[in-house]
């Protein structure tokens, strides 16, 4: 159970989470189609205090940059997160005295509320070491989303000495995840659709090769399970197909079938690696004569891991500790999200922090008020705490 406090993590209104929730929830932001939402976002910032810089690199994704400065030098401290939500329809948004439900709700414009509020609080406090700084950006969610937002910030150069990314477990400490990628296989026959009594073989050839690939899978894929882990924070690395698509009309031979899935792997491999063993795999496949099998790729996330004793990491285990009263372990994550990106293109210590994400891209997407008044306060910590200390340098 939450302690009670009057200290600075109490100040945290759970009124000003839920207003800037619902303002942000009601603000469609499809991945590639978040303009209206970021620049929603930007007139909020600037009314929480910070200092706010449009970057329209992505015109129809614009990313948002808010720093609020202390009154001497310190750490920069980066709050990151995306505005955009999957391109899904769900019901209007609604709201009540604990649950904010609409898209995007609970990935992550919950986590954005937070962001303003903790702007707003260190506003008012005025008297604290180093730098906020906000980074918030579209382009997020795949298949359509491809990170470009948060690649053009790092390209720049605008990233602080660490940063806590707003979405993801509201109840660990992160140091490592899988990294993720979508592959794509497009099996196709020579010869055209034809009725079931014109095709040469009826299709045969391709059913077989079909048949072959989820048979060579499922083996990679138990392979897989059975590896002894040198990753014990994280499952086993994994290949998962998706999608089988074969023909489309019942006595009509097809001249392609099309699998889709997603390929997890532990920290210490690229994805570069795993593609190249990917298509060894298929190389062993004995594809018959007039079938050919073409396979591409959308990286989603490289792996990634960065040490417990990362200053970050440890702010934000004595931020649960003294807040939530929990003593937390590092632990590590399956899904992909910002923090690889952080880490592996820009060099910046990450950790997780998020606000109620369970029911992201669910049906029914909802924010439970509680849950973020909680990871509120937990973040408010870490950031005082993180900000506190002593920097090694100064800021950039």
């Amino acid at each position: 159970m939450m302690e009670q406090d009057t200290s600075f993590t109490g100040r945290v209104s759970r009124r000003r989470l839920a207003d800037d929730l619902w303002e942000l929830v009601n603000v469609p932001s499809p991945t590639c189609r978040e303009r209206e939402a970021a620049l929603r976002f930007a007139a909020m910032l600037c009314t929480c205090g910070a200092e706010v810089e449009i970057d329209e690199t992505i015109p129809e994704s614009p990313n948002v940059i808010g720093r609020l400065r202390g009154t001497c030098p310190g750490r920069t401290l980066q709050l990151a997160g995306h505005v955009d939500h999957i391109d899904v329809p769900h019901p209007p948004p609604k709201r009540d005295d604990d649950v904010i439900s609409g898209r995007g709700a609970a990935d992550m414009k919950n986590g954005l509320a937070g962001i303003l509020e903790i702007v707003r609080l260190f506003r008012d406090q005025a008297d604290f070491p180093g730098e906020l700084l906000v980074t918030v950006y579209g382009r997020h969610e795949a298949p359509l989303g491809d990170s470009r937002g948060l690649s053009v910030l790092l390209d720049r150069g605008v990233k602080g000495g660490a940063a806590i990314v707003f979405e993801g477990p509201d109840d660990a400490v992160v140091v490592m995840a899988l990294g993720m990628s979508i592959w794509n296989l497009m099996l196709r026959r020579n010869g055209d659709v034809c009725h079931e009594m014109t095709g040469p073989d009826k299709g045969w050839s391709l059913i077989r090769a079909t048949r072959d690939v989820l048979a060579l899978l499922e083996t990679k894929n138990a392979s897989l399970a059975s590896t002894a882990a040198n990753y014990p924070l994280l499952p086993p690395e994994s290949v998962f197909v998706g999608q089988v698509r074969y023909g489309d009309f019942y006595n009509r031979v097809p001249d392609t079938a099309m699998l889709q899935g997603t390929r997890r792997w532990h920290p210490g491999r690229t994805y570069e690696q795993i593609r190249a063993e990917f298509a060894g795999w298929l190389s062993e496949i004995n594809v018959p004569p007039g079938i050919t099998i073409a396979n591409e790729w959308i990286r989603v996330g490289e792996s990634y891991e960065i040490a417990p004793a990362e200053p970050i990491v440890q702010s934000m285990l004595r931020a649960w500790r003294d807040v939530a009263g929990l003593d937390l372990n590092v632990t590590g994550h399956s899904s992909v999200n910002d923090t690889c990106r952080l880490v592996m293109q820009g060099n910046v210590p990450a950790v997780l922090c998020g606000f109620d994400t369970q029911t992201g891209h669910a049906d029914l997407e909802f924010a439970r008020l509680d849950r973020m008044e909680r990871a509120c306060r937990v973040a408010v910590a870490a950031a005082m705490d993180y900000l506190g200390q002593p920097a090694k340098e100064p800021n950039p």
